[in-house]
């Protein structure tokens, strides 16, 4: 159970969230537009990330409302995925070098704008099936049962912090020596829920902790342009699977170029990852928000 001002300090984070993804919702065809599409997966995860946070017991329906939000973002996510892969190709067509090429990458936007057509109309029919619950019930929190622990506010949102911490950065030293796609995507996902916990727990500090929230998002940032880079690579090669077997081979030559850049970039972002990864582990961040929160340093540590 969490201290009272806590519970009121994420209850208020809770009202502003779901605002924001009630907005989003409220707007007409917002699934229709890209842009609107990915506001609307954002604002549902923070919105997931505050339902982690409080006492799930005090609040009715908890579990349905928490699970539905997660089948939102979850439907929405092959669509979104889609989307990024068209921008990037699409980015790619406007410098490429041959006609060849801009014939190569125009073939794949053609493959990809049809899967795109049809996964937004399977996604069309997953939404009306998810039939959202009514978020506002969240809004309806009973009497604050006690007793509360007897620990500050300060303390408490630490105790919140220190395992997404742990969770998020522990292995990110190890990361950095060698890139494995598939766990550096699982460390994103981890570091992005770290950073919507510190973000709904600014009001726990007397001054919000930039710097650390800077430096999560650079590497939020840097982990997502990998995993799009990851994932367009995985998709090109899929397609010089179907084109080598196709005898197609002037296509399946340029997907191989176009491979060849996609692979580089991916390359450069992990090094930029790696630049960014020295001194983001959980002890640094305990060092520098602890004190941030009117908390002693552990172990005697100094700041």
């Amino acid at each position: 159970m969490h201290p009272a001002e806590l519970a009121i300090l994420l209850h208020r984070a809770l009202e502003v969230r779901l605002a924001r993804l009630q907005e989003l919702l409220a707007k007409d065809f917002w699934a229709e537009d890209n842009e609107q599409l990915h506001q609307v997966r954002v604002a549902a995860r923070r919105l997931g990330a505050v339902l982690d946070l409080v006492d799930s017991d005090i609040y009715p329906g908890h579990k349905v409302q928490r699970k539905a939000l997660k089948g939102l973002v979850d439907i929405l996510g092959l669509t979104r995925e889609l989307d990024v892969h068209a921008e990037h190709l699409s980015a790619f067509l406007e410098q490429a070098p041959t006609s060849t090429q801009t014939a190569v990458i125009e073939h794949l936007l053609e493959q990809v704008d049809r899967h795109r057509a049809k996964t937004r109309r399977s996604m069309q029919k997953q939404l009306h099936r998810l039939a959202l619950p009514d978020l506002r019930r969240l809004l309806v929190v009973p009497t604050l049962p006690e007793p509360f622990q007897s620990i500050s506010l300060q303390e408490a949102a630490w105790i919140c912090l220190e395992p997404r911490a742990s969770a998020a950065l522990g292995d990110l030293q190890l990361l950095a020596t060698h890139e494995d796609a598939s766990a550096l995507h699982k460390t994103r996902v981890q570091i992005k829920k770290l950073r919507y916990a510190l973000e709904a727990l600014e009001g726990a500090f007397a001054e919000a902790p930039e710097p650390v929230l800077k430096g999560l998002r650079a590497l939020q940032t840097s982990l997502g342009e990998h995993h799009d880079l990851a994932a367009l690579e995985a998709l090109l090669w899929e397609h010089e699977a179907t084109l080598r077997s196709h005898g197609r081979q002037t296509l399946h030559s340029g997907v191989l170029d176009l491979l060849g850049e996609v692979a580089e970039r991916r390359r450069s972002v992990f090094d930029r990852f790696r630049a960014l990864a020295p001194g983001q582990d959980p002890a640094s961040f305990a060092r520098a928000l602890r004190p941030a929160l009117g908390l002693p340093q552990l172990g005697g540590e100094r700041a």
